[in-house]
């Protein structure tokens, strides 16, 4: 039995030509060549055929990237706007800011909504436009 290794070195032969591509020169029987050519096909067919769906399948995870994007963005706007609107109708009730982050968040909290904690209601006020700087409340003078 001849090892796989040895028939290789024995069979080919690899010469460097310019552009630095590579001349690969495969010596066979006669009785081979119909087999081999038929086995180049086929891996050059597999090879097209996995080019060719994994191009599809970039295109269609794109596009699905911008339709989670898209949705993600609603989802963001929808809370930020609860928020928004929560945090308004405390303030105008009176309740100062941070009592009113405070409220919003125990609100949240009571529907077990993942994005309850008290950080992310006051950056999300705070990027809403609702004053204040994040994780410090604002000071306000008599």
């Amino acid at each position: 039995m001849t090892a796989p290794l040895s028939f290789l070195s024995e069979a080919l032969t690899v010469k460097a030509v310019e552009d630095g591509r590579v001349a690969v020169t495969v010596l066979l029987p006669p009785d081979l060549v119909t087999d081999y050519c038929r086995f180049l096909e086929s891996l050059a067919s597999f090879f097209h055929n996995v080019d060719r769906k994994s191009s599809f399948q970039l295109a269609q995870a794109r596009a699905e990237s911008l339709t989670l994007q898209a949705d993600l963005d609603n989802i963001n706007a929808v809370y930020r706007s609860r928020l928004v609107v929560l945090f308004d109708t405390l303030t105008a009730q009176g309740c100062e800011r941070k009592e009113a982050v405070k409220r919003v968040a125990a609100q949240l909290r009571s529907e077990s909504h993942p994005w309850c904690c008290v950080d992310l209601v006051r950056s999300e006020l705070v990027a809403a436009g609702r004053g204040g700087r994040s994780g410090r409340p604002r000071q306000v003078v008599p």
